[in-house]
């Protein structure tokens, strides 16, 4: 009876001897669990941020490049086209029309007034005549050689040549005339200059018409 009252309360010893240690081991586990909970997820919060961080980097540098590129781009396009404008080789054609006039002009209104001056002398004073004729020359070479710096169309540029060549023909008879020695001698060749005076004519009512100018007045 003793006997066995010991072996149970031996058992029973034992019994809460293993209670407390499994207690004491679940405390343990527990605790450690609580601290592995704790402080395992903080690498992989920093890492998340730091993700969200460049990507919200990158997302400022693209909007940011994004809106540089428009800026840039529109000034570099300049602004837009108007479709009312005419098109560029009617523009350049424009230009070369009015650079044309800027030198046929005034040079058509010279050679009128040194003709009539040698008309008046032609008769009766050879140095006057001769020297009007010469100074007919001056002019007829200073437009061919302005003429000769505008940059004209390819079909127009023929014509401006065949107008320069014209004009070196005219003048070559004139340069013969004011070598003259008599009135006569001199006004044998009015005929040749004045055929010469056609044939230059005919090239600048051909470019007027390319350029689209109206044609030269009557003198």
């Amino acid at each position: 009876m003793t006997s066995s009252w010991h072996r149970k309360f031996d058992e029973a010893g034992q019994a809460n001897d293993y209670d407390e240690y499994d207690h004491e081991y679940d405390d343990k586990y527990d605790h450690d669990e609580y601290e592995y909970d704790d402080h395992e997820p903080e690498p992989r919060n920093r890492a998340g941020r730091v993700i969200i961080a460049i990507a919200l980097t990158i997302a400022a540098v693209l909007v940011i490049g994004g809106i540089a590129w428009l800026i840039l781009g529109k000034r570099q396009q300049g602004p837009p086209a108007d479709p009312d404008s005419p098109p560029p080789a009617q523009v350049r054609l424009a230009a070369a029309g009015r650079s044309y006039l800027a030198i046929a002009d005034p040079s058509d209104e010279q050679l009128d007034a040194e003709e009539d001056a040698y008309a008046d002398d032609e008769r009766n004073n050879l140095a006057a005549a001769k020297a009007e004729l010469r100074a007919q020359v001056a002019t007829e070479r200073q437009f061919d050689t302005e003429l000769a710096t505008i940059k004209f169309p390819a079909a127009v540029e023929d014509t401006a040549q065949a107008l320069i060549r014209a004009n070196e023909a005219r003048f070559r008879v004139t340069l013969r005339q004011a070598r003259s020695t008599t009135l006569a001698a001199l006004r044998s060749l009015d005929t040749a200059r004045k055929a010469d005076d056609a044939a230059v004519e005919t090239q600048a009512l051909l470019i007027r018409k390319q350029l689209h100018l109206p044609p030269v007045p009557a003198s």
